[in-house]
């Protein structure tokens, strides 16, 4: 059966080809015969049967006989060669065949034929005569062919035939297919004219049409395409054309924002099934996951793979090196650089050549990252790469192993045009601290790129090299805040003492980052001199920052206490320490120093009334009472000025019921001092007493 079926096929196609053979042979006759026409039949419009020579005469008569053939194929190919003749007794014939013959097929034939041909003349009345067919396949076949007619005469008759009312509405319907084949912009306003009609499926066939032609979409209502009819019908059909150009553009972006929208969501999913595995611990569903097509799944897989070290999934990563897809090379190197070991060296040092500018940067990031001397000679190698930011990565990559043999070749980066080499360059010697970087270093204190003075001064301090600090102190005074904030720090690391008025300057800066950088730089510095330090304490006390005034204070004491020079400058820094914490209002701290000073300062009465009133906030009654006991003792005279104090205190404690004690005190102030402050303090003194001591006693108990 099935190489019956192939034999007849084969039969077809070679028949087919003997026609399409034929076709152009006697379409070469037909050129050698016109060219041996007389002028008078050159310019006849028509040929008649005494024009064909014989040998012509015996083909057309063999094409006529396939017009029966039972192959479709061989039928079409028969008119359309007896049509390319172009003699009007044949083009007769055929008409004629088309009007009156009773083999249907035969004449399906011919109307693919006309189409084909693009015949406007008499067939195509015949044609749309034939829209009215009993024959369902010449209806189609009929409106097939007409729309392969697109000249105006063509598109006129169709017109006609479609606003004509009394014609069928199958015959309109299919002429509506036909306009649509043309896309010809005269068809739009005859069926913008039928959305009108009462015939729901024409309604639906034109607005089909309408769109196949405009490329526009604006629903079935007559009103809305006539109104864009109305603004479009002035253009040219090349700006026509544009505009259905732009619409399938737009069309085509918004099926790509769905495409893309749709490829999101799946990549989502798959995401949250990889997130929500039962299984933790479970690798296989992400090293499934690098098969995915989509990048981000296969990235985001890898990242989570990066968490485990199992040389099954180390492995892994070496396999993806050499991966297709330049993010996923990128990931592969600098996983390796965290978890990879010296077995997967080699392959890290491969990557250093790989095509891609990103592959070969990570790569030598890596290789730093795994601190194995072994790629010291690549990663030098790698300073002669063409892309800068490779170059970048492996000066830092070498900076990281802080190998010898890279100093010279780092600061011959010194000269690099690119700012962000040297920038690189620098920040690798700084983790060198090599003398051989010292004078390069300084040099580049000068710098026209703001980085790299920055990175300078940074690694200059890092040096602790005191041969750096007249150069840095003349950089405190640089444009950018960025660079005297990083030469500020690198001065507070060097801890030179001749920075400290420079530093003291920088207090001021109108950048507060750069006035902070200098406070606490001025804090590190290890100053000998007890005066510069308090060059820097009265620096602190003029911008009120006394949290920092106070340190230095306490270093002053801590470094010179028990030096008998200092003793009277050490009793003034405890006095300013003292009065910075009682303004702070820490009495804790500041009676501890206040007890050292009344007894230095004995005639300061500031300092002693505020130790009164730091012993008071802190509630420190007993120690008060016996300060002020000594005090008293110690004047010459009776001194009224701590007797109030005296009896407040002690008044006090009658409030909280200590009555015992409140007798016991008055009777040993008594014994020291007999006028008790005088009359009138005398006289509320007793009274206390006297009420404690009938508190005391039975009765008042029992009261």
């Amino acid at each position: 059966m099935l190489i019956s079926s192939v034999d007849k096929w084969m039969k077809k196609y070679c028949l087919s080809i003997l026609v399409l053979a034929s076709i152009s042979i006697y379409s070469c006759l037909i050129v050698t015969e016109n060219r041996v026409v007389g002028a008078k039949e050159e310019r006849s419009l028509k040929k008649t049967s005494q024009d064909i020579s014989p040998e012509l005469r015996i083909k057309i008569d063999e094409w006529m006989k396939l017009l029966y053939s039972e192959d479709s194929a061989i039928r079409t190919s028969a008119a359309i060669s007896l049509l390319g003749l172009n003699l009007s007794s044949v083009y007769d014939s055929l008409i004629d065949i088309l009007n009156n013959s009773d083999n249907d097929d035969v004449r399906v034939s011919l109307i693919k034929a006309f189409g084909f041909a693009g015949d406007d003349s008499r067939a195509l009345d015949c044609m749309i005569n034939l829209l009215t067919s009993e024959n369902e396949e010449m209806r189609i076949a009929s409106a097939d062919a007409l729309g392969n007619i697109r000249t105006k005469k063509a598109i006129e008759e169709m017109a006609g035939i479609l606003l004509d009312n009394h014609k069928p509405i199958e015959s309109r319907i299919l002429i509506t297919g036909a306009l649509a084949k043309t896309r010809s912009r005269e068809a739009v306003e005859p069926l913008i004219n039928v959305l009108g009609s009462d015939s729901n499926d024409l309604q639906i066939a034109a607005h089909d049409a309408l769109i196949e032609i405009t490329k526009q979409s604006n629903g079935k209502a007559k009103y809305f395409w006539q109104e864009w009819w109305d603004r479009n019908k002035v253009k040219t059909r090349e700006q026509w054309l544009e505009d259905i150009v732009d619409k399938l553009e737009e069309g085509f972006k918004k099926l790509k924002v769905e495409n893309d929208l749709l490829k999101e969501e799946i990549v989502r999913q798959t995401i949250n099934t990889l997130k929500t595995s039962k299984e933790k611990d479970d690798i296989r569903p992400f090293i499934d996951a690098l098969k995915s097509e989509y990048q981000a799944v296969r990235i985001y897989a890898a990242g989570e793979l990066a968490n485990h070290k199992e040389p099954e999934v180390v492995k892994i990563f070496v396999d993806l090196i050499s991966d297709d897809d330049t993010e996923m090379r990128v990931l592969a190197v600098n996983v390796l650089g965290k978890i990879g070991g010296v077995s997967e060296l080699k392959d890290l040092i491969s990557a250093l050549q790989d095509n891609e500018t990103k592959v070969r940067e990570s790569a030598a990031m890596s290789l730093g990252k795994l601190g194995k001397k072994e790629a010291v000679f690549d990663l030098l190698s790698a300073l002669s790469d063409l892309a800068n930011s490779v170059v970048c990565a492996a000066a830092e990559a070498l900076g990281e192993l802080r190998a010898d043999q890279a100093v010279e070749p780092l600061i011959n980066l010194f000269s690099n045009k690119d700012p962000k080499v040297r920038e690189s360059a620098i920040v690798a010697l700084g983790k060198f601290q090599d003398n051989r970087a010292i004078d390069p270093l300084i040099n580049s204190l000068k710098d026209k790129d703001e980085r790299v003075r920055w990175y300078a001064a940074d690694t200059l301090g890092k040096t602790g090299t005191k041969k750096a600090v007249l150069p840095l102190i003349a950089l405190l005074s640089d444009e950018s805040a960025r660079v005297r904030e990083s030469t500020a720090a690198a001065l507070g690391l060097i801890g030179d003492e001749s920075a400290v008025g420079p530093l003291i300057k920088l207090l001021k800066d109108v950048d507060n980052r750069v006035a902070e950088k200098a406070a606490d730089m001025l804090l590190s510095i290890e100053c000998e001199s007890f005066v510069l330090l308090d060059s820097i304490v009265n620096a602190f006390y003029a911008e009120e920052d006394h949290k920092r005034a106070k340190e230095i204070l306490k270093k002053q004491i801590k470094d010179y206490e028990g030096l008998p020079e200092y003793d009277h400058a050490l009793w003034q820094s405890k006095k300013r320490l003292a009065k910075l914490y009682f303004s702070d209002n820490d009495c804790q701290k500041a009676t501890l120093l206040y007890e050292e000073l009344v007894m230095h300062f004995d005639d300061n009465m500031e300092i002693k009334h505020e130790l009164i009133f730091c012993l008071k906030e802190a509630k420190q009654y007993d120690k008060l009472l016996s300060f002020l006991s000594l005090w008293i003792e110690s004047s010459l005279a009776d001194n009224h000025l701590w007797w109030p104090e005296i009896y407040e205190i002690i008044e006090g404690l009658f409030k909280e019921d200590s009555f015992g004690k409140v007798r016991t005190l008055i009777d040993d102030f008594e014994k020291k001092n007999p006028h008790l402050g005088g009359p009138e303090l005398k006289s509320r003194f007793y009274d206390l007493r006297k009420k404690s001591m009938a508190a005391m006693s039975p009765q008042g108990e029992g009261s």
